[in-house]
């Protein structure tokens, strides 16, 4: 019909002797598109109208006045309660007149009809039905829900309006129906006289009737609403069915059936029902490996949970800036680099075992990266220049090795406008951090220097070192200032013997003797005051240690 009204179609004439026949198409295809959402909506709005008339059957006979309920007035407290009957007798009459039916399924069946608004309680509206001798009543049917579904706004406008005009003590409008009225006022200003002069006309019928009617038809008007309108917060049993927002069922063309072909031939491809159980296994080998770590799975024992026996023992153990990392701790930093790195003293560890194979540049700039993502808005340009002049800038001092295709994927990032600067430098810090994974760290996983912190790790009298003092110390001492600094790889292993070669075997050696002399005047530890490295711009460790 708006189709033919927006093309100037006789309109009425069309529609009803369907000699439009650009209408009839456009319905045929609407019908067509639209046929089995139809028929889902059909059959819900069916099963739910058969679900109403059973319980529409149930209530007619509850109202017969000789095989029904006994529906009479009721003294509550002083008060007369007309047409009402008790829980109890509700409960009775259910088990009496339904075939098979126990007490649990006559108090769940009075529940539902109280849910959907055939029956209320008088005082209390939000009580589940129970078998007591509080007192309820029956919906009339022109308000059960088989009657009228889904009420519309211009009823609730004229109910609300209503009582307004009535007394404001006994009927004045709670807080959530003042907010509703208001927005009705506005959404039907246009016909707000009409609902006026509807609200003073039922007002007008009302007055009409006995007190006793009165008080019944106002209580079973406020209930229906209760259900059709329910306060914010309360479950509603009547309302839309969420069936529009079920997935929409539509017939398959031919580009549905062709990319069901292509995904399948894919899968045939991948074979992910091979893949799968690879991917379980792994998963179930690394929750292996790391159950004894996670402190839910495997509560630490000595020293026990600092939560549980107040003791922050473990807490110191596993502080960053401890002097001997424990046993668990140092075996973590074997199962990859991520947990290396993620470790302070493990970065510092590997950052020395880098220096001694001349690739200290890549940890730094890996870490330098880092700093970058979380430094403040301020210091970001100035950082960003500071690293790519160190790293990055052709004959850079520490130039780390990356290829050309990603020095050029940076140097577009530093000039482009949209790239946020501090993540510039994104894709050479991948690059890096891949090499050092795949490279640096298996080495570092079979290197000496990582047997040798595991070793002293495991030991009790290397308690009494700090880690820098057992890879820095012991007999062959702290480097000296005046020593000759290593500039280049090629010095490095001409005097291997004299470099990290003999150093390493110096931790060994330090590892098989778990104490000291007293007098041993090379030993360079303080049991408070650890010795300190700091490394310089070339290849060179200087280590001081802070006098006495």
């Amino acid at each position: 019909l708006s189709y033919c009204i927006k093309n100037k179609h006789q309109s009425l004439n069309a529609w009803q002797s369907w000699t439009c026949k650009r209408c009839l198409s456009l319905v045929l295809h609407l019908l067509r598109l639209h046929q089995s959402i139809i028929d889902i909506q059909l059959l819900t709005i069916m099963s739910s109208f058969s679900m109403f008339r059973k319980m529409d059957e149930l209530c007619i006979q509850m109202m017969k006045p000789d095989s029904g309920l006994p529906i009479k007035g009721q003294k509550y407290f002083r008060t007369s309660v007309p047409s009402s009957f008790t829980g109890s007798e509700l409960i009775e009459w259910l088990m009496t007149n339904l075939e098979e039916v126990d007490q649990a399924e006559a108090l769940h069946l009075a529940n539902q009809l109280s849910a959907f608004g055939y029956l209320f309680s008088v005082f209390d509206a939000n009580a589940p039905v129970k078998e007591d001798n509080c007192l309820y009543r029956l919906q009339i049917p022109y308000f059960w829900p088989s009657s009228n579904m889904q009420p519309d706004s211009i009823e609730y406008a004229i109910f609300l309006s209503k009582r307004l005009l009535r007394n404001e003590e006994k009927h004045g409008l709670v807080e959530y129906e003042a907010e509703s009225y208001q927005k009705l006022r506005e959404l039907l200003g246009h016909m707000w006289d009409f609902v006026q002069s509807q609200a003073e006309m039922q007002l007008k019928l009302f007055k009409e009737k006995k007190k006793s009617e009165k008080v019944v038809f106002d209580s079973q008007e406020k209930a229906y609403w209760r259900i059709h309108r329910p306060p914010p917060g309360t479950v509603c049993c009547i309302e839309e069915s969420y069936g529009k927002l079920e997935k929409r069922i539509k017939r398959k063309c031919i580009k549905d059936y062709q990319r069901d072909i292509e995904r399948l031939k894919q899968i045939l491809k991948t074979k992910p029902w091979l893949k799968s159980p690879k991917s379980l296994e792994t998963l179930v080998s690394w929750c292996d490996q790391f159950s004894n770590y996670d402190p839910m799975l495997t509560p630490p024992r000595d020293p026990g949970n600092p939560w549980i026996v107040d003791d922050p023992t473990l807490w110191q153990l596993n502080a960053n800036n401890v002097e001997v990392p424990t046993e668990r701790r140092v075996r973590r930093w074997g199962f990859s680099i991520h947990e290396l790195i993620k470790d302070p003293i493990g970065r510092q560890v590997l950052e020395t075992f880098l220096e001694s194979e001349f690739s200290q540049e890549n940890i730094r700039f890996w870490l330098a990266v880092q700093d970058l993502k979380y430094s403040p808005s301020s210091e970001v340009d100035a950082k960003v220049a500071a690293i790519y002049n160190e790293f990055l800038v052709a004959g850079a001092p520490c130039q780390v090795n990356v290829d050309s295709q990603t020095l050029e994927t940076v140097t577009k990032a530093l000039k482009d406008q949209t790239v946020p600067l501090r993540y510039c430098f994104s894709q050479a810090e991948e690059h890096i951090f891949i090499l050092m994974s795949k490279d640096s760290y298996p080495r570092f996983a079979r290197s000496e220097i990582y047997r040798s912190m595991l070793a002293a790790a495991q030991q009790q009298g290397s308690k009494k070192l700090g880690w820098r003092s057992f890879l820095f110390g012991g007999n062959h001492g702290p480097l000296k200032k005046s020593q000759t600094s290593r500039t280049s790889p090629q010095g490095f292993y001409k005097n291997r013997d004299e470099g990290s070669t003999a150093r390493l075997q110096n931790v060994v050696d330090l590892t098989k003797k778990p104490t000291l002399e007293p007098g041993d005047a090379t030993s360079g530890t303080q049991p408070k005051n650890s010795p300190t490295f700091t490394c310089d711009g070339a290849d060179s460790l200087d280590v001081e240690v802070p006098s006495k």
